[in-house]
């Protein structure tokens, strides 16, 4: 397998993929994502978040105002919606890797709308 390809594919973290040196067609089945104007208190979501959240500007004073200064580590979260205040949605949850749940890395705090995506309602 080209080592540029094996590289890009090394870095794909929603879907679990199964390939060797002799691979020579891959399928990367599509993640719908759903727009988060319809979430409902108390159900779980998988959610990935934007780049901006994961490495926020030194500008940035979400984490400081919103979340008492944390900011998240990964792409993917599994979420309880608890509320929403205008724009904002606050979470709790836990961090996702290749699918798996790490429990060091837990989420309580908010997101701005623009900020993330709903992948799959749990």
């Amino acid at each position: 397998m080209n080592k540029v390809i094996k590289d890009q594919l090394s870095k794909v973290r929603s879907v679990k993929l199964d390939y060797d040196n002799n691979t020579t067609e891959l399928y990367i089945p599509k993640t719908v994502e759903v727009i988060p104007t319809a979430l409902n208190q108390g159900d779980v979501y998988i959610i990935k978040l934007e780049d901006f959240i994961l490495n926020p500007l030194a500008n940035s004073t979400l984490a400081s105002n919103w979340n008492a200064g944390k900011v998240p580590k990964y792409k993917q979260y599994k979420v309880e919606f608890l509320e929403k205040m205008g724009t904002m949605y606050k979470f709790n949850g836990i961090a996702l890797d290749n699918g798996q749940e790490i429990y060091t890395e837990n989420w309580y705090g908010w997101f701005p709308e623009n900020s993330f995506k709903v992948i799959s309602l749990q």
